[in-house]
C-alpha cells in the first residue's frame, strides 16, 4: 500500500479547478487513456501582462494524477508564463508534501501539460515545441529526450526510477538496456558539472515473457457480439470503426470500463460508456480521446454518446 500525504488525499478528494474553462486561450493535452493517464490543462493568459489569470484541468487517471493536476493549477495561477515554466515536477511533488516513488510520473505529466499549454498559446503543438527524439520505450511511446530530462532534473540512477518518473521500461522490459545506457550518458555530463553520482546498482533484466497459448478465453470472459442495424452495417466506415473501438477498449483499464459500439448514423459514431470511463469528468476525457482516434481513421468521423 502506498503512503499518501494528507495534502495528496485532500487534493484528490477535493480537487481544485477541476472544470472545463470555456474562455481558455491555452490548452495542453498530454498522455493517453490507452496508457493509463491523460491530462488536459486549460489556461486563461492575459495577452498584455502574460499573467496566468485562471487555470483548470480535466484528468483521466489515479488519485495522484488528480492531486498533481489540482496542485499545478493552484501553483501557476497569478504567475507569469515565464515564472510558471520555472516550476519543476519535483516542485509539484513537494507542494503535495511528496508523492510515492511509483507515482512521480503524475507530477511529470503535469509539467508536460504546462509545456503543451504554453506551446498552444504560442500557436504551436507540443510536438513542434518539444522533440522527444527516438522512441526508446515502445510500450508507452517514451522518447529519449524525455528520459534524459527526467534523469538530469531528478538525478535518477536506476531503470526503476526512470519508470517511476516516465513509465519508460514499465512494459515488456526490452528497453531496459537502452535506458541503462542513457542513464550512464546523462551522468557523465552531470559529473562534469560537479554532481557526485551516488552508488549505482544496475537493474537486472528479466527475461521477456511471451505468451504461447492460443486457447480461446473462457466463454464467461468474452463479450457477446453486438447486434447492429442494417444501416450501420452498410456504412463504409463500419469495419474501420469496429477496429478502432476494439483497439481502444483493449487499452482501457481493467476496471469495468468499456466503450460499447451502438451504431453509425452517417459519419456519427454512436457509443455507450460503461464503468469508470463513463463517470464524471472521465466521460468527457474518454469521448475526447476516442474522437481523436476515430479521426485518425477517417477525418470526417465524430463520436456521440447515446
Amino acid at each position: 500500500m502506498w503512503d499518501y500525504s494528507d495534502k495528496v488525499k485532500d487534493h484528490f478528494l477535493h480537487p481544485r479547478n477541476a472544470r472545463v474553462m470555456a474562455d481558455a486561450n491555452a490548452v495542453g493535452d498530454v498522455g493517453s487513456i490507452i496508457c493509463g493517464d491523460a491530462l488536459r490543462l486549460m489556461l486563461k493568459i492575459n495577452p498584455v501582462t502574460n499573467v496566468i489569470e485562471d487555470a483548470s484541468f480535466q484528468t483521466y487517471g489515479c488519485g495522484s494524477a488528480i492531486a498533481s493536476s489540482s496542485a499545478l493549477t493552484e501553483m501557476i495561477k497569478g504567475k507569469t508564463v515565464e515564472e510558471a515554466q520555472k516550476i519543476t515536477n519535483q516542485d509539484i511533488a513537494d507542494y503535495l508534501d511528496g508523492l510515492p516513488p511509483e507515482k512521480m510520473h503524475c507530477s511529470v505529466m503535469g509539467r508536460e501539460a504546462l509545456d503543451a499549454a504554453v506551446a498552444n498559446y504560442h500557436g504551436k503543438s507540443y510536438e513542434q515545441a518539444h522533440d522527444d527524439g527516438e522512441i526508446v520505450c515502445h510500450c508507452f511511446g517514451v522518447g529519449i529526450n524525455k528520459i534524459k530530462k527526467a534523469v538530469w532534473e531528478n538525478h535518477l540512477t536506476t531503470v526503476e526510477e526512470v519508470t517511476n518518473y516516465t513509465k519508460a521500461g514499465g512494459g515488456c522490459q526490452s528497453c531496459h538496456m537502452r535506458i541503462e545506457e542513457i542513464i550512464d550518458e546523462v551522468w557523465m555530463d552531470l559529473e562534469k558539472c560537479g554532481v557526485a553520482r551516488p552508488g549505482f546498482v544496475p537493474t537486472p533484466l528479466e527475461g521477456i515473457k511471451i505468451a504461447t497459448s492460443t486457447a480461446p478465453a473462457p466463454a464467461s470472459a468474452q463479450s457477446a457480439p453486438a447486434a447492429f442495424d442494417s444501416k450501420s452495417e452498410a456504412s463504409p466506415y463500419f469495419a474501420q470503426v469496429k477496429a478502432v473501438l476494439q483497439t481502444f477498449n483493449d487499452g482501457l483499464p481493467a476496471d469495468g470500463s468499456e466503450v460499447v459500439f451502438v451504431g453509425i448514423d452517417g459519419t456519427t459514431v454512436q457509443v455507450k460508456l460503461e464503468g469508470p470511463a463513463g463517470e464524471g469528468m472521465m466521460a468527457e476525457m474518454t469521448l475526447t480521446f476516442l474522437d481523436k482516434k476515430l479521426k485518425e481513421a477517417a477525418a470526417e468521423l465524430a463520436v456521440k454518446r447515446v
